[in-house]
């Protein structure tokens, strides 16, 4: 019986040591690193409206005991990677609570829209 016992709490013991908080990795976020590991994105959505256009879904994560304030923008991009002009692609101010998780939401500009970018960065205001 402890031959079978033994192996299982070592099994047990090591699988306590693997780290599952990580944040995501999504070529097409970027966190500030002033904000260290207090704001992770957690699942991204880009869903085509009946209009054609883009919409963005994003889940944000304060993983801290405090309040977070941020600041979100996104970026969108045309077919081949440049950057399409928009009044819309302005910082945004957000306050997170802690431990809360929160949805972004951004809608392009125009159906030339076809990828984004989502930059968050500590609040300066």
């Amino acid at each position: 019986m402890l031959k079978k016992l033994l192996p299982l709490a070592a099994a047990l013991a090591f699988a306590g040591c693997v780290s599952y908080h990580t944040p995501p990795a999504d070529r097409r976020v970027t966190v500030s690193p002033d904000l260290g590991d207090a704001v992770w994105v957690t699942d991204i959505r880009l869903t085509s409206e009946p209009s054609s256009h883009y919409t963005l879904q994003a889940n944000v994560a304060n993983n801290t005991d405090g309040i977070v304030p941020v600041e979100y923008r996104v970026v969108w991009l045309d077919e081949a990677g440049a950057e399409l002009q928009s009044v819309v692609s302005t910082w945004q101010f957000m306050s997170a609570a802690p431990r809360e998780v929160f949805g972004l939401t951004a809608t392009a500009p125009s159906p030339e829209a076809v990828d984004f970018r989502l930059y968050i960065q500590p609040s300066r205001r």
